[in-house]
């Protein structure tokens, strides 16, 4: 192959070393492009002034249909349905039937993250709620709810920023951090895939 040389705007030159086809479809072809992908979904809700810890909202977690929850009483998981439109929730020392998370209005940021990001989230979740667990069958009157370092908002952002998503504001402390915090800062992320909205309905 005779030499072949090119310069570029600045001077520079560049000798041809050889040539590849990177492709086996042509240049008009329509190409599939393969995305290890999936997403999960935080779900911020209205603040509520006569709850306990929700007067500034409330923030869980979706991943696969089951959504993780700090309440101020214990953290719970419970099914996407049950979440919003109530149902029976299983507690450690018990069960209780609510109704639901459709009284206020709710946004979901649909974040994406790699299969094993997202199952990494998920067991650092599933272990919050042992440890959670574990503490209430033996003080069953007592909660660790805590609004600077245990509390909804603060559980999420904390999971999130173990994968490297940003979850609150660096310009000020770690904690505590605010559902409305939380709620600019992933609005910002490049993470975000798009928004679900769960608005309040009438009879709740």
């Amino acid at each position: 192959m005779s030499e072949q040389t090119h310069v570029s705007p600045d001077g520079v030159k560049y000798r041809l070393i050889a040539s590849k086809t990177t492709t086996p479809t042509k240049n008009a072809s329509a190409k599939e492009i393969i995305v290890d992908s999936t997403t999960i979904e935080v779900v911020i809700s209205d603040s509520r002034l006569f709850s306990v810890g929700s007067q500034w909202g409330h923030v869980a977690i979706d991943i696969d249909g089951i959504v993780y929850s700090r309440a101020h009483e214990e953290y719970v998981k419970i099914d996407k349905h049950t979440y919003f439109y109530g149902g029976v929730v299983n507690l450690t020392n018990g069960s209780i039937r609510t109704g639901g998370n459709l009284w206020r209005d709710n946004v979901g940021l649909v974040l994406r993250v790699s299969p094993a990001e997202k199952e990494k989230v998920k067991r650092e979740l599933e272990r919050r709620i042992n440890v959670d667990r574990a503490f209430k069958r033996a003080h069953p009157s007592e909660s660790t709810y805590s609004l600077f370092d245990n509390s909804c908002s603060s559980n999420v952002a904390d999971v999130l920023e173990t994968i490297g998503i940003l979850a609150h504001d660096p310009r000020w402390l770690p904690t505590p951090v605010a559902p409305a915090e939380l709620d600019a800062v992933l609005e910002k992320s490049k993470r975000l895939s798009k928004k679900n909205y769960y608005p309040k309905q009438a009879n709740h």
